[in-house]
């Protein structure tokens, strides 16, 4: 008898630990970072794997320049593969345009973080212009969640409506 506990016991225990945690909740999460730029972030599946992933970034920033009263305001969108594991994610993207380095610590239906952001602009704003400014966002924190509802749209139609086959 003492076996056939042991047995269920040990049973029970294998089956809760190959049970997979929640999956990451899908969707566009958006949001902004501590100075009120827009984020948005696109959490799917990765094709590779199955595991969720962030797929998709559009980051907005702010950004002071460096050796200048200039700052930067803009934005940048990108696709990616960064999988979610245990519920976080760190990612760093690196372009010829920017360097945008954020983490996301997810939780049902919404995520906190910190990003940090560089990019280049041109000086003086001109036809000609005479150099190159590095601009960069200091590190701050970002939230973002998902709609409460999804959108609807109700198209109008006036008049009548043919159907073709």
């Amino acid at each position: 008898m003492k076996s056939l506990f042991n047995a269920c016991g040990v049973a029970l225990l294998a089956t809760t630990l190959a049970t997979p945690a929640a999956a990451q909740v899908a969707g566009t999460y958006s949001g902004t970072s501590a100075d009120g730029s827009g984020l948005t972030f696109v959490v799917g599946t990765d094709s590779g794997n199955g595991n969720p992933a962030v797929t998709n970034a559009t980051i907005f920033f702010s950004a002071p320049c460096k050796k200048s009263s200039y700052v930067l305001n803009t934005g940048w969108g990108f696709g990616l593969t960064a999988d979610i594991v245990h519920h976080k994610v760190k990612y760093t993207a690196i372009d010829n345009y920017f360097v945008i380095s954020f983490s996301l610590d997810f939780s049902g239906d919404t995520a906190t973080g910190t990003i940090t952001s560089i990019s280049p602009t041109l000086s003086p704003v001109s036809a000609k212009p005479k150099k190159a400014l590095i601009c960069e966002s200091p590190s701050q924190s970002l939230s973002v969640s998902l709609p409460s509802e999804p959108a609807r749209v109700n198209p109008v139609v006036k008049g009548p409506v043919q159907l073709y086959r």
